[in-house]
């Protein structure tokens, strides 16, 4: 899949943004169109969200990358990594490659000291690794996590 170009998300992609979710999440995929689209104007407007895709004919895949100030290392910032997905037709073909290795260099042309990312504990599973992707690309299962959802 080395011909896939990666480049900054922009409101023309949003139909294709959506689709691809749908294979994230499926129940948690914006459904609602004038949402989504305030949505993505908001996050393509901010100075430290990076909204990227990979492209072939179509879009690919997709990561969000948010650079967050911070007063603690120094005051380097840190980076998140969000919202990771790749098309089920071209998984394993190096298009999560891609995305994590541009996050990276993002991440550290901003000065960020680490790069964290979540992710399910049921996307380490023998049909879906995500776990084993993040750990083949260097990344480290360092601590819990847990999360608060407001109903």
């Amino acid at each position: 899949m080395a011909n896939a170009v990666i480049r900054r998300a922009s409101m023309g992609d949003l139909d294709a943004l959506l689709r691809l979710y749908v294979q994230l999440s499926a129940g948690n995929a914006a459904t609602i169109r004038e949402r989504a689209e305030t949505g993505l104007r908001d996050i393509l407007a901010s100075s430290n969200m990076t909204l990227l895709v990979a492209e072939t004919d179509h879009l690919v895949g997709t990561v969000t990358l948010v650079i967050v100030p911070n007063l603690t290392h120094n005051a380097q910032p840190w980076a998140q990594v969000e919202n990771m997905v790749t098309d089920e037709s071209v998984r394993g073909a190096g298009v999560g490659r891609l995305l994590i290795e541009e996050c990276l260099r993002l991440a550290r042309e901003a000065g960020c000291y680490k790069v964290q990312l979540q992710s399910g504990n049921q996307r380490s599973t023998a049909e879906n690794d995500a776990h084993g992707f993040y750990r083949h690309l260097g990344f480290e299962a360092s601590s819990a996590g847990f999360r608060y959802y407001f109903q």
